[in-house]
């Protein structure tokens, strides 16, 4: 009976589809087609923007956060089977992969106890919320961290601010040694994997990592259910896998977790922790942080907690915490579609969005899952009145990318062999909406295409267009004398979803974009249909939006006759970070260490051969040439994969890309020309120099490539 139901709400938000405005087509050229194509583009484009709708984004939604589906559970089995199911119904060819791989969960509830001068159990769940019917369900989990080790330790606890290595370095100026301590830390400024690692290498014996009300909670207004902001206990879950060393699976690093493939020991796994690691809410950090004697809190350390920090560091005030997790290899389920192409149909166009949640996961990761099957349904359409895309397009919903982008990393490491020789494009949705403020980051190629894109969307409050109303929100707080955003700015891609394994590994030109807002509930509870259908998007408008700007992106690469790569803005870029790490290394005195010109002279060649390969593309595309831009195109999707050093950055081999990765410390930061920057970080002058060689080398064989197409 549900099914039924929901099938005929389905139909009726789809109804509407038929009947297409009459309207001149916009005579506006699109990169990459011809007058005439741009024409019968604009016409598709029009008819796939007119079926996503408000109704069936807000069902899918609906269905999808009814129970916590963490990966690898049956709940996480039964929406790969809701979102494969709905696939199929739109005409799309879907089918599971299954991989086997190594997750935790608690075994029992942690054990959290202060010890002052009595003990104290303190919570590790949180509270159920009045009118959020979901926050009472039996099947929440305690609060756990991913990849927390099994531990039961006793010992003193310090105050450690935001757990990165420049807080550890404020505690020693200020004599709190962490040998041998429980350390309780916040969220934010980085990711919660860098703070385990960094407090596991001061010797600490545990983590406490809690959300601080002045980085997500009631300093930043009212919180739920009142406001969207982070109630008192609330906690946030995730995992504390060391990203920055490498995705996946972490007992088969670099290769797929499939029958078969040598699997390392546990122990031998270098992106785990060593010890427990446990979050908890703002109102159990107050119980802990309050008593803490020892120096007040040196400068930057101050919460929004109404009393002044103290560092603690001594015998007086003690935590207890045991955490018992049950590690399996266990099995997760992606879900990939295929819309075969035509004329290139060996071409692949990549759409991702992951599907597993902590809890619920309203906002991440779900409401990008149910933004692609609006994308899925309007391309159905589109096949059952007789378009078939240029291009192979692939729709994928991952799983378990919580615990370290692993669904992603193992599909990409498997068929790495067909991705690097046919991929065109990896378009990533996440959380695809939390608020009404567009944002984006992208390699720079495809920075025009993203923008040329949301020109085309209206923006549903202000009608707008979605480009113009981010570009204004963007100038807000701005001087009137800042004219530093000429363009609405996009940002560089670090890590912390699934586009890492396609650019960083592989080298395949990747987006990520969504609409943001206020959101507090991040990984917790309260990440629920309710919080959706009263903050993050009443109406269900976004969901449409970010299925308008996601489909038409994807179709724009399917079929352009040349594709709307643009190389010229990836130099700029490229100078721009240059000129930064060059600034820096004056103001470190490590100017002289590292061949200067020899880096401006491969930029400055890239620069002037990107020009010339556009200018041609132009041509070719205007002149109907398809022989030319047969060879251009192939040239466009090689130039990425130049940037891939088969070596791997220093210590962290499966990071490949020489331009865009994570830094060590900066956690889903990017961390632009990686290596070379960690050495001027380091201030090793040698590492600078072998560092900086290797993406000279990287931009040489960019350029050489380019050549080959306009030869």
């Amino acid at each position: 009976m549900m099914r039924r139901l929901i099938a005929c709400l389905l139909l009726l938000s789809v109804a509407p589809i038929f009947v297409y405005p009459q309207s001149a087509p916009d005579p506006r050229s699109i990169d990459g087609f011809s007058t005439q194509r741009t024409l019968d583009e604009r016409q598709l484009e029009e008819k796939f923007r007119a079926i996503p709708s408000p109704a069936s984004a807000r069902e899918h939604l609906r269905q999808l956060t009814m129970e916590p589906h963490i990966a690898g559970t049956k709940e996480d089995y039964a929406t790969a089977i809701y979102v494969r199911d709905q696939f199929k119904s739109f005409g799309l060819a879907a089918e599971l992969k299954e991989y086997e791989v190594w997750l935790n969960y608690p075994k029992t509830l942690p054990v959290l106890e202060l010890i002052t001068n009595r003990r104290q159990k303190l919570s590790v769940t949180e509270a159920a919320v009045p009118g959020d019917p979901t926050s009472t369900s039996p099947k929440i989990t305690p609060l756990f961290n991913g990849y927390s080790a099994t531990g039961d330790v006793t010992a003193p606890v310090v105050y450690a601010n935001y757990g990165l290595p420049n807080d550890y370095e404020a505690l020693k100026n200020v004599g709190v040694d962490v040998k041998g301590k429980i350390v309780i830390v916040r969220y934010g400024n980085s990711f919660r994997g860098v703070k385990a690692k960094v407090a596991q290498d001061q010797g600490a014996v545990g983590c406490i990592i809690y959300s601080d009300p002045a980085d997500d909670g009631y300093m930043q207004g009212d919180v739920y259910p009142k406001g969207p902001w982070r109630p008192v206990a609330s906690g946030q879950r995730g995992s504390v896998q060391y990203l920055f060393d490498y995705p996946g699976d972490p007992l088969t690093p670099g290769r797929p977790a499939i029958p078969g493939v040598p699997r390392l020991k546990p122990e031998d796994a270098t992106d785990l922790t060593r010890i427990p690691v446990q979050p908890i809410s703002y109102d159990v950090a107050r119980s802990i942080i309050q008593p803490l004697a020892g120096p007040v809190r040196p400068r930057g350390f101050q919460g929004g907690l109404p009393f002044a920090y103290h560092v603690g560091g001594t015998e007086a005030v003690k935590l207890h915490l045991k955490t018992d997790m049950d590690y399996k290899q266990r099995p997760i389920w992606n879900v990939v579609a295929r819309i075969p192409g035509d004329s290139e149909k060996d071409h692949l166009v990549i759409l991702g969005n992951h599907r597993d949640a902590w809890v619920f996961g309203a906002v991440d990761p779900n409401s990008g899952t149910a933004t692609m099957l609006e994308v899925a349904k309007g391309f159905g359409e589109l096949l059952k009145q007789g378009w078939k895309p240029n291009r192979t397009l692939v729709l994928c919903s991952w799983d378990a990318e919580e615990y370290g982008l692993i669904g992603s990393t193992e599909w990409v490491e498997e068929n790495a062999a067909e991705l690097k020789a046919n991929a065109v494009a990896y378009l990533n949705l996440d959380a695809a909406v939390s608020g009404p403020h567009f944002g984006a980051s992208s390699v720079p190629s495809l920075w025009k295409l993203i923008r040329d894109v949301t020109k085309d969307v209206k923006d549903p409050k202000t009608g707008k267009s979605v480009y113009q109303q981010w570009q204004d929100h963007n100038r807000e707080g701005r001087s009137e004398t800042d004219d530093s955003a000429g363009e609405a700015r996009i940002g560089s891609l670090g890590s912390g979803s699934d586009y890492t394994p396609f650019l960083q590994h592989l080298g395949v030109p990747s987006t990520d974009m969504g609409f943001n807002g206020d959101y507090g509930v991040y990984h917790s509870a309260y990440d629920s249909f309710y919080w959706m259908d009263h903050f993050g998007d009443p109406g269900f408008l976004y969901h449409v939006a970010a299925a308008q700007i996601w489909g038409t992106m994807a179709l724009r690469l399917a079929d352009a006759d040349g594709l709307p790569f643009d190389y010229a803005d990836y130099a700029s870029q490229i100078r721009e970070f240059f000129n930064e790490t060059v600034r820096l290394s004056r103001r470190r005195n490590l100017a002289g260490s590292f061949d200067e010109k020899a880096m401006m002279a491969a930029i400055d060649d890239f620069a002037k051969e990107s020009g010339r390969v556009e200018r041609a593309r132009q041509d070719a595309v205007r002149n109907g040439d398809t022989a030319k831009l047969k060879t251009i195109n192939g040239t466009l999707i090689d130039v990425e994969r130049q940037f891939i050093d088969a070596r791997g950055l220093r210590g962290r081999v499966w990071y490949k890309h020489q331009i865009y990765a994570p830094g060590i410390y900066t956690g889903y930061a990017a961390q632009p020309l990686t290596d070379f920057r960690q050495a001027l970080d380091d201030r090793n002058t040698s590492n600078a120099k072998e560092s900086l060689e290797r993406i000279v080398d990287a931009l040489r064989r960019a350029t050489t490539t380019l050549k080959q197409a306009s030869d």
